[in-house]
């Protein structure tokens, strides 16, 4: 991740010239402290008599360097934090961008919440990291090396002192570190599981409401969260142990510093300033040493959190532009199908069983074919293969003549437009989602989106109209509001292929009817100017279904007949038992109402 600092270095190196000049400050002052002391307090070297103008003279100076070493230690952390943040800015960029290019495989084999976890949590951990080493370890090592050196130019005896205690603190800092080093994963993977639980319970927060499961849902964060606070318990008890042995340590060493300076001073070979300035260079020292004990602990998360990073930095799309260099869908000679499945299966990842098996279909340009079946027999998985959300495990799939694997993924994704099972609006006003699927829109273009959609009335009544804010994931709205307006921002688009995944499920039937009527009039109009819309439904309403041109039934991932509605009704039992169910649905409602 080094590159990342790269764009910054200079500030990265700004920052340390910054530290080791505060540092340095910092260890002189000691020595005027000395000055002080020994010559203007005691007068060693002059008989014993006070030296005033020199205390007065050290002590401005002494102020005077305080200040410039304030003002680098101000620098250094305008410095250093412009380059970390800016360093967490681009990673957290780049992790997202790279999530929304993999694949939906990936992100479920990833899962949300410990997604989350890395864009979030991980970032800000690696981002700390690198204000460490910045700021941190220059300080740390700077005391050490240079406050040693400081040390040697006072007595031989002080820097043995130093020299016995530094090694002792780094032994009970290197224990610490390699016993709470795995637990930080343990704490990151915790973070995972507890913001899985909370994602699900917000967005599910009606289906909690409506089944009473308030009680339950506590329970189930009670558990994610004890095992979080027990993880993180681990890591703070190991580094609650370390504080006090290397003050131990520490305490022992001014000890040892004050008893040996007192033989020093009856012996006239210093003087006590000597001694003072001599117990301010331990405690540098030492602090440096622990100082860098703590960051040792921030570098052993950070890397754990840089790893985490790092897996999806480096995860490659599964599912990727295809190496024909065509970008705009050239097709082959003829008038090739819009769409074409030739001998297409599909298993999800990790599973034992095929979901689509062998399926051979085409679909003509303009053509609108609706896709019947049983729950599970593979009706959204096929359109899932269409506009490459997941690769065919075998087989083709063909758009315009060309295998969807050799396009560009924008290129075939901008051929079409898709409306799922489960509408996704964005926190936005109802104008924005419609227009959201197109780099510009007019004003019109998203009102005549909104009356082809049957949004037209409900959206004019809302209290601001098409500027009105929807709430996060469209709660604001019905299920069918939010429906037809996931419906009109598909037809803004005027894509050359429109899949409609059981998307008008949420619609009265008048709705419906009206949706496909204004929808057919809009295909005639396509047509009429040259243009043609070809369409792909899947409906589980076989009033839906018989409208279009042709009809194709699934049944367990197998496709066992396609024709139009007559020629079914005489030839697939399998649609026979559709129709005569829905039949028998809908009389026997009829009766309940007349009833």
């Amino acid at each position: 991740m080094l590159h990342y600092i790269k764009p910054y270095r200079h500030y990265a190196v700004l920052t340390i010239v910054f530290m080791v000049s505060e540092v340095l400050i910092d260890l002189y002052q000691p020595r005027l402290m000395e000055a002080i002391v020994n010559e203007g307090v005691l007068g060693l070297h002059h008989g014993g008599v006070p030296d005033l103008s020199l205390v007065m003279q050290t002590g401005l100076w002494m102020a005077l360097i305080v200040a410039i070493g304030g003002v680098c230690g101000v620098m250094g952390g305008v410095c250093v934090n412009f380059c970390a943040q800016n360093f967490g800015n681009d990673i957290r960029k780049d992790c997202f961008r790279r999530i929304l290019h993999l694949s939906m495989e990936q992100i479920d084999a990833f899962r949300t919440g410990s997604l989350i976890t890395r864009i979030t949590s991980d970032t800000t951990q690696v981002q700390t990291m690198v204000s460490a080493a910045l700021r941190g370890v220059v300080r740390s090592l700077t005391f050490l090396i240079a406050g040693t050196a400081a040390l040697l130019t006072l007595d031989i005896h002080f820097s043995l002192i130093a020299a016995l205690a530094v090694p002792v603190i780094l032994i009970e800092v290197v224990i610490v570190v390699h016993k709470s080093n795995p637990l930080f994963l343990l704490v990151q993977q915790k973070i995972d599981a507890l913001n899985g639980v909370m994602q699900e319970d917000i967005q599910g927060a009606r289906v909690i409401k409506g089944y009473g499961q308030e009680a339950r849902e506590n329970e189930r964060f009670g558990v994610a969260n004890d095992n979080l606070a027990a993880a993180q318990l681990r890591v703070l008890l190991l580094i609650a142990c370390l504080l006090p042995l290397v003050n131990i340590v520490m305490n022992t060493a001014l000890v040892a510093v004050i008893y040996i300076g007192s033989f020093d001073v009856q012996s006239a070979m210093i003087g006590p300033g000597t001694v003072m300035a001599a117990l301010t260079y331990v405690v540098l020292i030492l602090n440096g040493i622990l100082m860098f004990a703590m960051i040792l602990q921030i570098f052993a998360r950070g890397l754990t959190s840089k790893r985490r990073l790092e897996e999806v930095l480096e995860t490659k799309p599964a599912i990727r532009d295809g190496e024909d260099g065509e970008t705009d869908g050239a097709v082959s000679r003829g008038r090739p199908a819009a769409i074409a499945l030739h001998h297409a299966s599909f298993r999800y990842p990790g599973q034992q069983e095929d979901v689509l098996t062998d399926i051979s279909l085409t679909v003509a340009r303009g053509e609108t074919l609706a896709i019947v079946g049983a729950t599970g027999s593979g009706k959204s998985t096929l359109l899932a293969l269409l506009p490459r959300f997941y690769d065919a495990t075998a087989g083709e799939v063909f758009v315009d003549g060309r295998d969807v694997r050799t396009y560009v993924l924008h290129a075939l994704r901008g051929k079409m437009a898709i409306v799922l099972q489960k509408t996704e609006l964005f926190s936005m006003t109802i104008g924005e989602n419609i227009a959201w699927g197109m780099d510009a829109a007019s004003d019109e273009e998203i009102r005549r989106a909104a009356k082809i959609a049957q949004a037209a009335d409900f959206i004019e009544r809302q209290p601001e109209g098409y500027g009105t804010e929807v709430t996060e994931g469209g709660t604001s709205l019905s299920g069918g509001q939010r429906q037809r307006l996931a419906l009109a921002r598909a037809l803004i688009r005027k894509p050359e292929i429109l899949l409609l995944d059981d998307s008008t499920s949420a619609l009265d039937l008048r709705t419906e009817s009206a949706f496909y009527a204004a929808l057919d009039g809009y295909t005639r109009e396509l047509r009429r100017e040259g243009h043609d819309l070809t369409k792909v439904i899947v409906a589980q309403r076989i009033a839906t279904a018989r409208h279009a041109d042709r009809i194709a039934v699934l049944d367990g991932g197998r496709l066992l007949a396609c024709g139009t509605h007559e020629e079914l009704l005489e030839r697939s039992s399998i649609y026979r038992e559709i129709c005569a169910s829905q039949f028998r649905a809908g009389a026997s409602g009829k009766e309940k109402a007349n009833g």
